[in-house]
C-alpha cells in the first residue's frame, strides 16, 4: 500500500526550537491547503538533550499518530545530530542541516548516505541577524527552498511563523527570525 504522506523529523537539543520548528512548518502546510501533523518526542529532558519532533503532511486527512522511525526528509537545526539524522532518514531520504565547516567535513560524515543533502550556515545566520545561534526558523527556509515549495511556500512559512511567535517573541525578534528564514532560504545549498 502506498504511504499517502511524508513524514519529517525535526532534530535538535532542548531549548533549540525544534518542537515550535515543527509547529510553524505543520501550520504553513495548513496555510497552503494541505493536512498536517505535529508533534514532539521527549521526556523530562534537560536542556540540551536530543530532541526530535514529527511532522506529517499530506494531501489527505492523516489518521495515522505514531512517531515517525524513519523520515522522508530529517532538517537538522544542529550539527552535532547528523548522525542520528542519518539513522532515521530514509535509505532515499533527504537531509537538510546545518553546518558550518568545509563540504569536505560534511562529506565524511555521511560517508556512506545514498540520499540527498542540502546545507547552510544557519548557525552563522542565526548569530548574525538574532545575535542567537539558535537556527530553528532559518532551517526551516532551507527546507522549504529544498523542497521546492512542494508542501511549503515561503510565503505560507511567514504567515505561520508571524501567527505562531508574535505571541511568544517582541516584534523585532520576530522580524529578524523572518529575515533569518529568508536568508537560508537563499542560500541553502545541495551536496
Amino acid at each position: 500500500m502506498k504511504k499517502k504522506f511524508t513524514e519529517i523529523i525535526v532534530y535538535g537539543r532542548g531549548g533549540q526550537g525544534a518542537w515550535t520548528a515543527s509547529v510553524l512548518l505543520a501550520r504553513a502546510a495548513l496555510k497552503t491547503g494541505k493536512y498536517a501533523q505535529s508533534f514532539p518526542e521527549f521526556g523530562p529532558e534537560r536542556s540540551g538533550a536530543p530532541v526530535r519532533a514529527y511532522v506529517r503532511i499530506s494531501n489527505e486527512p492523516i489518521t495515522l499518530r505514531a512517531s515517525i522511525t524513519h523520515a522522508d526528509y530529517v532538517i537538522v537545526i544542529d550539527q552535532t545530530l547528523l548522525n542520528k539524522a542519518i539513522a532515521v532518514s530514509r535509505e532515499d531520504g533527504t537531509i537538510v542541516t546545518t553546518f558550518k565547516e568545509s563540504t569536505e567535513e560534511l562529506k565524511k560524515i555521511l560517508d556512506g548516505f545514498k540520499g540527498t543533502v542540502w546545507y547552510v550556515n544557519a548557525f552563522q545566520i542565526a548569530l548574525d541577524i538574532i545575535g542567537r545561534p539558535i537556527t530553528n526558523t532559518a532551517m526551516l527556509g532551507a527546507f522549504v527552498k529544498a523542497t521546492e515549495e512542494k508542501f511549503v511556500t515561503l510565503d505560507a512559512l511567514i504567515e505561520a511563523t508571524k501567527e505562531v511567535l508574535s505571541v511568544k517573541l517582541p516584534e523585532d525578534i520576530l522580524n529578524k527570525n523572518i529575515e533569518a528564514i529568508k536568508r537560508a532560504y537563499d542560500e541553502v545549498k545541495k551536496l
